[in-house]
């Protein structure tokens, strides 16, 4: 009989990501739910609580994807051990954002 699988992120974590053009606090509440707020730069006080999906590839290594409610679709590959993102963005108003980013964990 299969489990179900549990997120590596664990509920109450808080990380922030600097890209260049943004930062955003990405607040993780349960295995489903997470809040993403710009906390600074382009877009800064948008906030949405989604559900996301989150899978441990290796050790340290996290792929973190969620839709917006307006309907960008964000994809992170998270290296929790040199500490930098990479991110892949399709805004619900078209194209495709390719973003690197330090992560700081709160």
């Amino acid at each position: 009989m299969a489990t179900k699988a549990t997120s590596p992120l664990d509920a109450g974590q808080v990380m922030e990501i600097n890209f260049q053009p943004f930062t955003p606090r990405i607040t993780v509440h349960s295995e489903h739910e997470l809040t993403v707020e710009i906390v600074s730069g382009d877009n800064v006080g948008f906030s949405d609580t989604v559900e996301y999906e989150a899978v441990k590839i290796r050790d340290n290594l996290v792929l973190l994807s969620w839709q917006e409610h307006i309907g960008s679709t964000i994809v992170h590959v998270l290296d929790f051990y040199s500490m930098e993102a990479n991110t892949v963005v399709t805004p619900a108003k078209g194209g495709v954002m390719r973003l690197k980013g330090r992560i700081e964990n709160h």
